[in-house]
């Protein structure tokens, strides 16, 4: 183990925010390689800052053991949301290798009824975190995993939904400039719970392209387009009551601080890659 190690975790402690945009802007591999030498919690900190698909796409490459330390380090929801992207071959091998109690929890947070908002929320979806800066949020909207329409969601370090920020305003503003003071509050949400019937001719939709979807404790799970609305509220007609699932279209999808950038690769060139436990909360949706 490199001396420089504690270097990194003392960084990730102190400012695991900057140290989860520093992993975002590595190559998946180089943060991947980090990610497997760090102390397990070091681990879970800097992954539960980072937006769920790029903290799932780090978790995918590593041993099942890793997997496991990490996922029962998170916080529950941080975990369920890196889970709720990653595609079934891993989600399900990660559940398989969790005690049964804590992977029972995460599957019931996970499914939702056909004719539900949750069934059919796109899961894939990112927030931001309201921490990101201008630049940050312009290199995701880049990506075709990004939201359609304008606008981009942004969540607090608790992964509660904050409000939206437009790419139209992104532009006009100092990349060096942080979301937090560009958000637009108020933005429309939808309840995972929320039965599509009771949405669908919804004010809410108003000119937003998608709503956020949110847990019971305001936590964000996706997205719901007005479109996929109406598709969840045919296949629910076809289907008997009370079938449960993942997201659907899950399924149709498919599977900056200089210094700690050297720190990173001392790390990555010197270190030998050989491939406390939080409590859940009370009630959770994931």
């Amino acid at each position: 183990m490199t001396s420089t190690l504690p270097l990194s975790i003392a960084f990730i402690e102190r400012n695991p925010n900057a140290a989860a945009r520093v992993l975002e802007n590595l190559s998946t591999d180089d943060a991947t390689a980090l990610i497997n030498v760090l102390p397990g919690y070091a681990s879970a900190l800097a992954l539960g800052r980072m937006t769920p698909f790029a903290a799932a796409q780090c978790v995918i490459q590593l041993e099942t053991d890793r997997v496991v330390l990490i996922l029962r380090t998170m916080s529950f929801l941080d975990a369920a949301s890196v889970l709720r992207v990653m595609n079934d071959e891993n989600r399900n091998a990660a559940l398989n290798a969790l005690p049964e109690d804590l992977a029972r929890d995460f599957k019931k947070s996970l499914r939702h009824p056909l004719d539900s908002v949750g069934a059919w929320m796109n899961q894939r979806i990112s927030p931001l975190p309201q921490s990101h800066t201008v630049a940050d949020a312009l290199k995701y909207a880049k990506r075709k995993t990004r939201p359609e329409g304008d606008e981009l969601f942004v969540v607090d370090d608790a992964h509660r939904f904050v409000g939206v920020v437009r790419i139209s305003r992104l532009v006009q503003n100092d990349g060096k400039a942080v979301l937090k003071d560009l958000i637009k509050t108020g933005a429309p949400t939808v309840s995972n719970r929320a039965t599509l019937a009771s949405i669908i001719d919804s004010p809410l939709w108003g000119d937003h392209a998608a709503l956020a979807v949110v847990g019971r404790k305001g936590n964000f799970l996706g997205t719901l387009s007005h479109s996929l609305a109406r598709q969840g509220i045919v296949a629910a007609q076809r289907h008997p009551p009370g079938v449960k699932s993942d997201s659907i279209l899950t399924h149709l999808i498919g599977g900056c601080f200089v210094a700690f950038v050297g720190l990173l690769g001392l790390i990555l060139n010197s270190a030998s890659i050989q491939g406390p436990i939080t409590d859940l909360e009370a009630s959770h949706d994931g």
